[in-house]
């Protein structure tokens, strides 16, 4: 008698590597793991650590000792769950508190001594954006949104439709610092909730005729703030506990003003945590439906860490990085010669093959510096002489969204240094790059402007080699051996590079 075989179950494509993505928020730091199955992510783990960064900042901007470690201490157990993880899987952003903190520096040097991955500190624009993409990439709908993220130190608020934003912002204010500010004593008064409903009204003043130029098909709070709501009245109310209205938020006012402490409130399912700060969140977020015109709203799981997550394994997904679309739509605008871009950038991925091994630069580094290659000229338009300086002005100035804001500050220095004079004391110092990996990154493309300096497909005119020490080799063709301008050039730049520690040795094999 032969037995029954149940069938092989279908297999799903083969799972890639997985991704993380790290928020370092004023409130709570978020990592979020997941793979890729099917063209879908699936999240692996999910952790959150409290540090309340934003209580820890004083009127001068600086994070307090106290404030640094713990975040310090959370940063080490994300770490430790990071562990296996290549750099390319990784994305880590800072946010508000980070944002405005004078001593980051610091904390980001701390940082680095354990955790190998680079944080990104990012604008509230970028911030907004990437909690837009969290919620749009997670609803299935294609409803003109209007997305709020009510944060520890700063608020966003996004419209958009799709994949496309309409309108963000990201305003000063917070649950953690707007707890600070009004409740620090511990007393909810009438007089101390009002301060904050008008601290709110007088932020949001100048974003919201903007905002209310769209009609809104839906509405997403996101984060802890809008979630804790949600649930303390949906149990007092016996309603979906995804869902706030207007009158919901003047009733959690009313007890709040009721209990008149801090100490006093006692939510069912309410971390302690979030109870110490829920009050600030409750102005807030009563004025931003106040200001609206909202009498209701839908929170969402997904926020800023999805967004970043999605954008993170985009490659995978759809093939896409929203970086090369802002690179592309950079140089549409200005008007940058395609022909030329393209010659610059040939000429720069050929020279960095040459010396990735021997000056053991991440293969990551080429992306950025083609990046470069393409926007070195868009300062052209400006000026001819003076374009290196235009171009550096315009990326260091524009909104770019997809890039941190060290790593705009670094194609802007890749593109201001690409000719002319090199002055070392005016290059900025990185927290996520080596110095020398950027000094080096800067001789490649000075190599590649000046080997397409005639703006013409013709054969290059000298080859490039290096060791593993501070040596570049350049050995000129029968075409750069026939171009004594260029040899004069050449000339010019050992004296460049050597401010960079880097010397140049011209080879002819004439």
């Amino acid at each position: 008698m032969s037995e029954d075989v149940l069938p092989e179950p279908p297999q799903p494509e083969s799972a890639q590597a997985p991704f993380a993505a790290l928020d370092l928020g004023s409130n709570s730091f978020h990592l979020i793991t997941a793979r890729v199955i099917d063209q879908h992510l699936q999240p692996l783990l999910r952790f959150k650590q409290r540090v309340h960064l934003a209580s820890g900042l004083n009127e001068e901007n600086e994070l307090s000792d106290e404030a640094m470690q713990r975040g310090l201490d959370a940063l080490r157990l994300c770490a430790q769950r990071l562990a296996g993880f290549q750099p390319e899987q990784v994305r880590v952003v800072a946010t508000h508190t980070l944002r405005e903190a004078s001593n980051r520096a610091t904390f980001l040097a701390r940082a680095a001594e354990f955790l190998p991955f680079a944080i990104e500190t990012i604008s509230g624009r970028e911030e907004a954006r990437l909690i837009y993409q969290g919620v749009a990439q997670t609803t299935p709908t294609n409803e003109q949104r209007l997305v709020i993220d009510i944060g520890g130190g700063s608020t966003e608020m996004i419209s958009g439709h799709q994949f496309v934003t309409d309108f963000l912002t990201s305003r000063s204010m917070g649950s953690v610092s707007f707890t600070e500010r009004f409740f620090s004593n511990g007393e909810i008064t009438a007089k101390a909730f009002e301060k904050a409903c008008v601290a709110a009204r007088s932020e949001l003043k100048p974003v919201i005729a903007d905002l209310k130029k769209f009609s809104f098909d839906a509405v997403y709070a996101t984060s802890g703030t809008a979630k804790a709501l949600a649930l303390w009245a949906s149990q007092r109310d016996d309603q979906p506990a995804d869902r706030i209205t207007l009158k919901q938020l003047y009733r959690c006012r009313d007890e709040l003003l009721a209990l008149g402490k801090v100490d006093k409130i006692a939510i069912s399912g309410m971390d302690p945590e979030r109870e110490a700060i829920i009050t600030a969140g409750t102005a807030i977020m009563l004025s931003i439906m106040e200001a609206l015109g909202l009498d209701a709203l839908n929170t969402h799981d997904a926020a800023l860490r999805e967004g970043v997550l999605y954008e993170l394994a985009g490659s995978v997904i759809d093939h896409q990085d929203v970086r090369q679309r802002t690179v592309d739509g950079l140089a549409a605008r200005y008007s940058v010669d395609p022909d030329q871009a393209r010659r610059v950038e040939r000429a720069a991925q050929q020279q960095f093959d040459k010396v990735v091994a021997p000056w053991k630069l991440s293969k990551h580094w080429c992306r950025r510096l083609l990046w470069a290659a393409r926007l070195h000229e868009v300062g052209l338009q400006i000026n001819s002489s003076s374009m290196h300086h235009h171009s550096a002005y315009i990326l260091a100035n524009a909104d770019m969204p997809g890039f941190g804001k060290e790593e705009q500050l670094l194609l802007a220095t890749l593109v201001r240094c690409c000719r002319k004079k090199i002055k070392p004391d005016l290059l900025p110092a990185f927290s996520l790059y080596s110095q020398k990996d950027v000094q080096r990154l800067i001789v490649v493309l000075r190599l590649a402007v000046l080997d397409n300096i005639d703006r013409q497909d013709s054969a290059p005119s000298f080859h490039i080699s290096a060791d593993s020490g501070d040596q570049l080799d350049v050995t000129l063709t029968d075409v750069g051996r026939m171009d004594p301008v260029l040899l004069d050039q050449l000339n010019g730049e050992v004296k460049q590079y050597a401010k960079l520690g880097i010397t140049l040795k011209l080879h002819n094999n004439a």
